[in-house]
């Protein structure tokens, strides 16, 4: 007679009951921004998620849904909200962690997973609030996993999936089947506007390490990479560089007279903000060595300052900016390792 082994299978409890468990997790985020002209003054608002993390008020989102904000509100299950603020942001990855001022008791606080145990076909499922319709539920699979190797402001690693995702999402978790966070909503590809299918999210990984492992400081400006290809059709002598493309009014940039851009274009199919200062070196370090710069960023202390040595209208300058004090980043636990299926002989 042959022996054979038969693997357990461990399922996953029912979808209905991961989502009742996680649900009280997943915020929404209103933002407002305010604009001034010579003429007029307009408030500009917004809508997002996010998902809670560590249970004293630490919010995960997307950067592009908060990073030009003038007011951040965080929206809880529960109907309670609270004013939030940035602590760390990448435009690079498109992710931020907000910190809210006045967190409410018994918060729902989600687990970070292993996206990189994630695989192609795996169930997933996300939450947030498309069109403002908060709490929304949507699920489908983990399409594929993506690495991008290109320079420049966009993230380098991607979880592709057919989860629907639309307007409202970004910033919001995507879940694997037992509810773990493996994924923060970013965007999507599509050419009428709304989801068919093609939606990318930042990997639970690049989540950990960016925003709790080795965040960097937020000191209110948008930047944007200049590869040498675009500064050769832009004419520029710099062989690349960081422009500063926005810099938030009031925030430490401001402050320390970095300048940020005027006027939208698209210059070899990229869109920029043109006529702000350009960036040649931070801390010393070239802009083209960017693991090096996030390596000094992180080493800094409040009370430190970022040196940016930059071209302002034509005019080498030197500008120092202070960090900001703000609230120390609180560590995860570890995430743990996907659960494998046991053997026995029959």
């Amino acid at each position: 007679m042959l022996a054979l082994s038969l693997s357990l299978v461990l399922a996953a409890p029912p979808l209905e009951q991961v989502v009742q468990k996680v649900d009280g997790a997943v915020v929404t985020v209103r933002v407002a921004e305010k604009r001034a002209t010579e003429r007029s003054v307009s408030i500009t608002t917004g809508t997002g998620s996010g998902v809670v993390l560590h249970a004293e008020g630490w919010v995960v989102t997307a950067a592009h849904v908060v990073d030009e904000a003038d007011r951040i509100e965080v929206e809880f299950a529960d109907g309670g909200s609270s004013t939030a603020q940035i602590v760390t942001l990448s435009r690079t990855e498109d992710l931020a962690l907000l910190k809210v001022d006045k967190p409410p008791k018994g918060l729902v606080v989600a687990t970070l997973g292993d996206s990189d145990a994630l695989k192609p076909g795996m169930r997933l499922f996300a939450i947030g609030a498309p069109l403002g319709l908060t709490h929304t539920v949507t699920s489908g699979v983990v399409s594929a996993l993506r690495t991008d190797t290109r320079k420049g402001l966009h993230p380098s690693r991607l979880l592709q999936t057919d989860v629907p995702i639309n307007q409202g999402n970004s910033g919001g978790p995507l879940f694997n089947e037992v509810g773990e966070v493996v994924g923060i909503a970013s965007f999507i590809a599509s050419k009428s506007g709304g989801s068919v299918g093609l939606n990318f999210a930042i990997p639970a990984s690049t989540v950990r390490s960016r925003l709790f492992e080795s965040p960097l400081p937020w000191i209110g400006v948008s930047l944007r990479f200049v590869s040498k290809e675009l500064a050769e059709v832009m004419n520029w002598p710099q062989s690349a560089g960081l422009l500063v493309e926005k810099v938030k009014k009031g925030g430490a940039a401001a402050e320390a007279g970095l300048h940020g851009g005027m006027i939208e274009a698209e210059i070899a199919g990229t869109p920029l903000i043109l006529g702000g200062d350009l960036v040649l070196r931070v801390n010393g370090l070239p802009t083209t060595d960017s693991k090096a710069i996030g390596a000094s960023l992180a080493s800094l202390e409040p009370g430190d300052a970022i040196t940016y040595d930059v071209l302002c209208a034509g005019t080498a300058k030197t500008i120092s900016v202070p960090l900001p004090n703000l609230p120390k980043v609180p560590s995860l636990t570890p995430a743990k390792a996907a659960p494998k299926a046991a053997a026995k002989p029959n």
